[in-house]
């Protein structure tokens, strides 16, 4: 992850978007007066509020805790599909 100030990204904006886009990086832009933005690529935006939506629900992240819990001690079974 890169910090910048605000005055170099408005520079090298199509720059720093490529970067986040093909890089999935994360880029934190700081103003003079100490506010900060973050600059990721729409993709992994789509992904953390995907996460988001999945968590919010009890009983839909027991669900996903026990199948990650259940996929790290390779406690699962694989099938073969036939398409």
């Amino acid at each position: 992850m890169q910090t910048i100030q605000y005055s170099k990204a408005r520079n090298n904006l199509r720059e720093l978007i490529n970067n986040v886009c093909n890089n999935y990086d994360e880029i934190i832009i700081n103003t003079k007066d100490n506010k900060s933005a973050v600059l990721i690529s729409f993709e992994e935006y789509q992904a953390m509020k995907e996460t988001l939506y999945l968590m919010a629900s009890k009983e839909n992240k027991k669900r996903l805790d026990k199948s990650i819990e259940e996929i790290e001690n390779a406690k699962f079974i694989t099938k073969d599909i036939d398409l």
